[in-house]
């Protein structure tokens, strides 16, 4: 057998690490579980599920989940903003306190949160979902916002309330005025925790006027602007194929930001046609755009970007611009970069703290402002299967199968479902991923290029690569990738779940396991 090449073991701690058995862990009402190794292509992290009401003791229960399956420390992950998992949800609501330690929990730990199509967040859901986040070592970024909501989710906010059944007991047990105030602290807690996640004051006002049955539901384009919610990753034609139409709602949101207002309320301020050559700005590029007012050098005169972004193929420079003053270019005043790869921004200036930054394109600006959020459903079907590696393995299932690596070893299987199989040799865990080309090639590439692991072992084979290494912690892993018939591919992490007394074993057991694996008979050349 040719052996791997591995040199250099790091051996401190970083952290500990519980072993479980099984998928998933619940906590009284609601479960957890983990779904899958990879998200998609553009979030290439673990997936874990939240599903049903939200109650005491679920942060921990998750929290506990992702120790499982999850090594990541937010500060060493890439310099251009990544996560740690994602978790999608898919919940009715329950307790407030536990929605908010969910919250706390995604931002400490960079985990991105996602409403899938045909799931519903409510209340405290809601606020677990405001906590989506990412994180980039480059300096003035950090923690950044990362929540999506595919169109056909729904995301519902109301305020705290004491349940009518409940309400008389607490009365007659603490008083009204101590009930009354402890709703008024929850209230305040809401809000303060609203503005920490860069929900506009407009939008946080109107959720705390919600009554217990009413909610206020994100599911129009405002809605996405004034709760900074994503839309799954396309490029803008996807979402609004019509370009003039596209850039006037990204500008009634521009100017709705400047005036602090609901872009519906300032929507009649935005001229229904575009015009070319509105003026130059201050580096002499012509402008195209929107008329606001008369000519103003003093104020917001034109929502305008270069002539030669109009079509939105590309990066688009969009701003609100003075009127030429007596240095004879338009002066921008609140500005809008979306760029598709890369990091985009909206805000006042140039100071990354009073900016709004997303990673990818601000795609939910440029949809329309009024109705439910829709993409052009043949387009989108037809773009995401690619990226979101569930949707893929779905539509492939032939005779409602999907096609895993084999083992010669005699794995134990803990759990699986359509995307992952868990299982267990030795002292290793072993984690099998389908999927397609584009699992793959990802796969090849990022794993290749982590920061937050030490990577001793990058070998390309005929059908499949080994790249290997330790955590940080100084637990040895080694992910492998596997080539198939038709673009069939599969993608393996095997791990020891603590630190192996004998490493020098652990290494080679590792080793046994990637080369006894096989997809429709291709296997990695270890001979």
């Amino acid at each position: 057998m040719q052996h791997f090449i591995w040199r250099g073991v790091s051996t401190t701690i970083l952290a500990a690490w519980l072993v479980f058995g099984g998928l998933a862990s619940s906590a009284m009402a609601a479960s957890v579980s983990f779904e899958a190794l990879h998200y998609s292509a553009d979030r290439f992290v673990p997936q874990f599920h939240f599903e049903g009401p939200v109650t005491e003791g679920d942060a921990t229960a998750l929290a506990a989940l992702i120790d499982e399956f999850v090594e990541c420390t937010p500060d060493l992950l890439d310099i251009t903003g990544s996560n740690c998992a994602v978790v999608t949800l898919n919940s009715p609501g329950g307790d407030y306190i536990e929605g908010l330690r969910l919250a706390a929990l995604m931002r400490e730990r960079a985990i991105a949160t996602v409403v899938e199509a045909n799931a519903e967040c409510y209340s405290a859901c809601a606020f677990a979902f405001l906590g989506g986040t990412g994180y980039a070592r480059q300096e003035g970024i950090g923690a950044y916002i990362d929540r999506m909501i595919e169109p056909g989710g729904i995301l519902g906010f109301h305020a705290p309330y004491f349940a009518s059944e409940a309400l008389d007991g607490l009365v007659a047990q603490f008083g009204m005025d101590d009930v009354l105030g402890a709703s008024r602290d929850d209230v305040a807690l809401m809000i303060q925790q609203l503005v920490d996640w860069n929900v506009n004051a407009n939008a946080l006002s109107y959720i705390a006027s919600m009554g217990p049955t009413e909610t206020y539901d994100i599911v129009e384009g405002e809605d996405y602007a004034m709760l900074w919610a994503q839309l799954p990753p396309a490029p803008l034609y996807y979402w609004n194929s019509n370009t003039a139409d596209a850039l006037r709602n990204a500008c009634i949101n521009l100017l709705a930001y400047h005036l602090e207002s609901w872009p519906s309320e300032v929507a009649a301020q935005v001229a229904l046609d575009p015009e070319t050559a509105l003026a130059n700005n201050e580096q002499g590029q012509p402008l195209s755009g929107f008329r606001l007012t008369a000519d103003n050098p003093l104020a917001a005169s034109y929502c305008a970007l270069p002539n030669e972004q109009f079509d939105l193929n590309g990066d688009v420079d969009l701003a609100l611009y003075t009127a030429p003053g007596v240095s004879g270019g338009a002066r921008p005043l609140v500005s809008l970069f979306s760029r598709s790869e890369g990091w985009s921004t909206m805000g006042t200036g140039g100071d990354p703290t009073r900016r709004h930054m997303q990673k990818g394109s601000l795609s939910q600006l440029f949809v329309p402002i009024r109705g439910v959020v829709e993409s052009d459903f043949v387009k989108f079907m037809d773009y995401l299967p690619l990226r979101k590696f569930a949707r893929f393995n779905a539509i492939s299932m032939i005779d409602d199968t999907v096609e895993f690596a084999v083992s010669e070893l005699p794995m134990s299987l803990l759990g699986e479902n359509t995307k992952v199989q868990v299982m267990h040799y030795g002292q290793q865990q072993v984690i099998a991923e389908a999927g397609s080309e584009l699992l793959y090639a990802t796969a090849r590439q990022a794993h290749a290029n982590r920061n937050d692991v030490d990577i001793t072992l990058n070998v390309d084979y005929e059908n499949g690569f080994a790249v290997g290494g330790y955590y940080f912690s100084g637990r040895p892993y080694l992910w492998v990738g596997l080539k198939g018939e038709n673009g069939a591919a599969a993608v393996l992490r095997i791990e020891t779940l603590k630190m192996p007394q004998d490493m020098n074993a652990a290494l080679i057991e590792q080793e046994d396991i990637a080369c006894s694996f096989t997809l429709q008979g291709h296997g990695l050349d270890c001979s």
